[in-house]
């Protein structure tokens, strides 16, 4: 990491300078506005899709097990994904999930069952899997190692940029037509995003079958799950400090993700419009925020930035459960996210700096496979607590198991040149 003059001389000016510089990289520009165009599709449904499955008739369980449906699938693809990106390539993968989140999406919009809708959130996290975490590798291919906290915190900018303009526009969409037709929308930006990675982005590593890197011999098919941590990373202590830590911390923000918009309409009893403020606050801190969280990361370290902002969001977890009307639950929803914000471009940086470029997609994948477990567990959870003991109960869960993790990456992980 840098020096201490670098650290002190931290402010705007060294985030505009460090902006220039992850400008130069054109592939990521590409990949960043493909990312961009499909996460406003992400936030034109997500605030609404609670309240979508309810109106099928769908309990607060219910609801929880189709989100976490969707980290279920994702967690047997994510990992496939970062195989086939080792040994294909990146490009085409990326391109193929893009094309399922299209086709899902549609019939997403067309659903009149309640099992559809579980069948079809299940098919949005295999297109999931083949996307983010082969994008996260693709990133970590083509920029430098020294400016690898800002891509990233570019990356996770995009986004936020997504999610900031969605939820309004799909608040609007919702309240002239129906809750049915952001899907359509989202579908059609989906297949923008396809074609722009088809078309503007080259392939970052042809692949360990192409290089013939690899051994022919022939493999159970889900052999991928097999693996020697010592042979894909030199330190994989901190690898499993930061996974397992990672877990904690994003088990407590699927339980939030999942019941927020359910508590703004049932409990604070707020208009969908007032619900999509909310989300857009969330998408509006994260734009403001993450570049120049992971651009002070490539300065002062990843550790620091992961412990600081998993401990803000862990404690705004809390503190949402106790909102009591719009204004509360938004100051407390912005110091949450402020948190998210600060930690986000730091833990994929920092794990795509553990292992060199031919087992990046493989360690990138078992992270997300983490992610995405706690994703899953979460979301089961907190509908199951919402039905049982009420819809602020997930909150505080959130806030406890938020703050374990938070001990946890203190105590296991290890960052060269720092704590």
């Amino acid at each position: 990491m840098t020096g201490p003059e670098e650290q002190e001389n931290f402010g705007v000016a060294s985030v505009v300078s460090d902006l220039k510089i992850v400008l130069e990289y054109k592939e990521l520009l590409v990949l960043i506005f493909a990312v961009f165009v499909s996460m406003i599709g992400f936030g034109l449904v997500m605030p609404f899709l609670p309240i979508y499955a309810r109106d099928f008739g769908a309990s607060k369980t219910h609801i929880g097990l189709m989100l976490g449906i969707f980290s279920v699938v994702k967690i047997f693809v994510a990992p496939l994904g970062g195989k086939l990106a080792d040994m294909y390539g990146r490009k085409y993968i990326m391109v193929g999930g893009m094309f399922m989140y299209m086709i899902v999406m549609f019939l997403f919009g067309a659903a009149r069952t309640l099992p559809e809708l579980f069948l079809y959130r299940g098919g949005q996290g295999a297109a999931s899997g083949l996307v983010w975490p082969v994008a996260m590798t693709y990133i970590g291919d083509v920029v430098k190692e020294e400016d690898r906290g800002k891509a990233m915190g570019l990356y996770s900018m995009a986004f936020a940029s997504g999610n900031a303009t969605g939820p309004v526009l799909g608040g609007l969409i919702a309240s002239y037509y129906s809750l049915s037709v952001p899907f359509f929308f989202t579908s059609g930006l989906a297949a923008v995003s396809g074609i722009l990675l088809l078309v503007g982005v080259k392939e970052s590593y042809e692949g360990s079958r192409k290089l013939g890197t690899v051994s022919h011999k022939k493999r159970h098919p889900f052999s991928f799950f097999k693996f020697d941590l010592s042979k894909i990373t030199p330190r994989p202590k901190t690898f499993l400090g930061l996974t397992v830590g990672s877990f904690t911390v994003f088990f407590g923000l699927s339980m939030v993700w999942s019941m927020l918009s359910l508590f703004g309409d049932e409990i604070l009893l707020l208009t969908a419009f007032q619900i999509s403020l909310i989300f857009t606050l969330i998408g509006v801190v994260q734009v403001v925020v993450m570049f120049p969280a992971g651009s002070l990361s490539d300065r002062i370290g990843r550790k620091k930035l992961i412990v600081s902002g998993a401990l803000i969001s862990s404690i705004f977890a809390g503190v949402i459960g106790l909102s009591t009307g719009f204004i509360f639950i938004m100051i407390a929803v912005g110091f949450y996210t402020l948190g998210r914000a600060l930690a986000r471009p730091s833990f994929p940086a920092f794990v795509s700096s553990l292992s060199p470029i031919e087992h990046r997609g493989k360690i990138m994948g078992v992270y997300n496979f983490a992610q995405n477990l706690a994703f899953a567990t979460g979301s089961f959870l907190g509908g199951a607590v919402a039905d049982i003991l009420g819809l602020r109960f997930p909150f505080f869960i959130a806030l406890i198991v938020g703050v374990t993790g938070v001990i946890f990456i203190t105590s296991t992980v290890k960052e060269e040149g720092g704590g």
